[in-house]
């Protein structure tokens, strides 16, 4: 903010140099502020207006049409005769109207949400957990977007078998035809958090309805968070970057910690929004900076830490949501960092080969921490290794709703089965483990895009693995 404030009195003490007139000069400044905090925004409207597959807009043609024009307002600023009381009571209302306008948003954001966790409390129910001597840590890992073996084998040519086979050796069991229940992280999450399906959990949820921020608050209050909460556990949390996923008021909340002249998130996405993104995508901020770094840090971070929790004393829920496989592409194979220029979501060639390595790194770490998560307890944990989806394929939703779905249940003779879906997972722990007597509901799978969330197609389990 400091910062910030320096730059602009320098400005206008500039600006009043070239004018040697302070009203004009704050209409200039005003000027030159509305350029520089809306270049980012145009620029992502713009860049991907192509001709041909020429791109029209990128900053090699956008800026010289930016500082071009820049310059010729300010120069009209200064040469032409302005009625100045007219001028600043014009940008005075601009002004007004760029600070109402987020101010509106914010509200109703604020207000959608207070409904939002009305509503979310009314529908999450807390069980009465019947809770042993020792009961069990429960660890739910999930690998955002790790495919199903046979998805991995025939779209990218991944075969992870020896991660599978290192599992099954340490007593877990593998659904071979596993799916999930929903395409998307908020509705996967909200779905299995609370072992029901989202229409069963308000009734906002239907065809049409964009608002998402009722699935956040069913995965921050779950009732499987709820439940083990008032049965005495400790809520354990990584940072994600991603705000569905971060349980910021958990016992434990575990991230990375900011270090000084380092961009936090919110500074990171500010200057993707201003001209200052130039120096971001040239890489003038530094790599430490760069959104691909961020991600990398919080991820490194979480795989460090997991198998690392036996200081905190009493049942613990771990809850874990790694963004790997899925985008952004920011591991190769043996975890290195990938070089800006290959970070992306292209569903390209160049993003099978991508995917497929950070499923390769996230395997071969998870074979490494998983044993030692089950040696440092003292009493065996519950471990649920789980993709929220599959990955993404072009015009193949079948692919999208094929996930890992791995269980380690010790002790217990567990009613797992092939085909088992994320909504029920719980219920059998809930059953097995807790002494509940849940329904197990029918497994069904529920595509939707990202622009209508729940309109849906329902993708039977073609699976052909033998049972």
């Amino acid at each position: 903010m400091l910062v910030s404030l320096a730059v602009v009195g320098f400005l206008a003490f500039i600006l009043w140099l070239f004018h040697r007139d302070w009203r004009r000069a704050a209409i200039s400044l005003t000027i030159v502020l509305i350029l520089f905090y809306s270049y980012g925004h145009i620029y992502m409207l713009l860049k991907g207006a192509n001709l041909n597959g020429f791109y029209l807009f990128r900053h090699r043609t956008l800026i010289p049409i930016w500082v071009g024009g820049g310059f010729f307002i300010l120069w009209q600023v200064r040469r032409k005769p302005i009625n100045l009381a007219t001028a600043t009571y014009t940008l005075n209302l601009v002004g007004l109207f760029l600070l109402v306008l987020p101010s509106i948003q914010l509200s109703s954001y604020l207000l959608q949400s207070w409904v939002s966790q009305a509503e979310a409390q009314q529908n999450t129910r807390a069980l009465d957990l019947n809770v042993g001597e020792e009961p069990p840590d429960i660890y739910y890992i999930i690998l955002d977007g790790y495919g199903r073996a046979d998805v991995l084998k025939d779209e990218f040519a991944f075969d992870n078998s020896d991660f599978l086979n290192a599992l099954r050796d340490l007593g877990f069991y593998i659904a071979d035809c596993a799916q999930s229940n929903y395409a998307q992280t908020q509705m996967s999450l909200a779905s299995s958090l609370n072992f029901n399906y989202v229409d069963a959990l308000s009734n906002g949820f239907v065809p049409g309805a964009e608002d998402r921020i009722r699935l956040d608050f069913l995965i921050h209050h779950s009732a499987v968070r709820e439940s083990l909460e008032k049965a005495g556990y400790k809520t354990v949390a990584f940072a994600t970057g991603f705000i569905a996923t971060e349980l910021t008021d958990a016992d434990y909340f575990l991230g990375p910690q900011q270090t000084v002249g380092k961009l936090n998130e919110f500074e990171y996405l500010l200057i993707e929004t201003t001209l200052a993104r130039l120096m971001q995508d040239g890489g003038r901020l530094g790599k430490q900076n760069s959104g691909s770094e961020l991600f990398r840090e919080r991820t490194l971070f979480a795989l460090d830490k997991l198998d690392k929790l036996s200081y905190i004393k009493g049942p613990k829920f771990v809850f874990v949501h790694l963004i790997i496989p899925h985008p952004p592409y920011v591991f190769g194979p043996t975890g290195g960092p990938v070089e800006p220029a290959a970070v992306g979501t292209a569903r390209t060639q160049r993003g099978v080969r991508q995917y497929r390595d950070q499923a390769i790194y996230i395997s071969s770490r998870m074979m490494e921490i998983v044993p030692k998560i089950i040696t440092n307890s003292t009493t065996p944990p519950i471990i649920v290794i789980q993709g929220d989806h599959g990955p993404t394929v072009p015009s193949i939703p079948q692919v999208r709703m094929s996930n890992l779905n791995a269980y380690f249940l010790p002790g217990v003779n567990a009613s797992i089965y092939s085909t088992i879906t994320p909504v029920n997972t719980f219920r059998i722990i809930f059953n097995t483990y807790f002494g509940q007597n849940l329904e197990l509901l029918e497994d069904v799978s529920l595509y939707s895009s990202y622009n209508h969330p729940f309109s849906y197609k329902l993708i039977p389990n073609s699976c052909k693995v033998n049972q």
